[in-house]
């Protein structure tokens, strides 16, 4: 897997066994990238922002948006073994100071410092067969007038049948075989 584009465009990185992740496609993040710097809807600017990087694994997304201009990503990653490939992606990239790492299950780590900063993009990417969306947005709900103005985007199994608009203000949403992204902001 390699750096899409921005100053590390070309820069490989490297994978934890997908025995234990899903790695994010390149042309899906590719697509991604696309929607989030042309999209008149979205209308996201990568300069200077601040990331969320949920379910990060070995930083892909999150490292695009540095090389892209973002100033800081926040990395939260609840396998031990991944965040040591994480890391590595990191220090080889020479990032460490754009980017703050936790080993972290996202239900069950207090989201109140993080939620405190303003963030520009959330990006969710749990497993395909991840139970507890339904926990995830009651965290995000909960924290709403915090993350009121922050773009919310999931990549998830497509026959998934969770109930988005419930949750979310949906924006944009694409499939891509068995994957399927949605953009939309968490609804007050």
């Amino acid at each position: 897997m390699r750096v899409i584009s921005g100053k590390f465009k070309k820069k490989k990185l490297l994978l934890p066994d997908p025995k234990i992740t899903r790695p994010l496609r390149d042309y899906i993040k590719e697509s991604i990238f696309n929607l989030l710097t042309h999209s008149k809807i979205l209308n996201f600017e990568f300069k200077n922002s601040k990331i969320l990087d949920v379910f990060s694994g070995s930083g892909s997304f999150g490292i695009e948006c540095i090389s892209r201009g973002s100033s800081k990503v926040i990395f939260l990653e609840k396998e031990k073994k991944i965040i040591n490939i994480l890391n590595k992606n990191i220090q080889s990239l020479l990032i460490e100071n754009q980017s703050s790492i936790h080993l972290a299950d996202i239900l069950k780590f207090s989201v109140n410092n993080i939620f405190q900063e303003k963030l520009d993009l959330i990006f969710f990417d749990p497993p395909f067969k991840y139970k507890y969306l339904n926990e995830l947005f009651t965290i995000l709900k909960k924290h709403n007038t915090q993350i009121n103005q922050s773009l919310i985007l999931i990549h998830y199994e497509s026959n998934n049948n969770f109930n988005f608009d419930n949750f979310f203000d949906v924006l944009i949403k694409k499939n891509y075989g068995r994957s399927a992204v949605i953009f939309g902001k968490v609804k007050s």
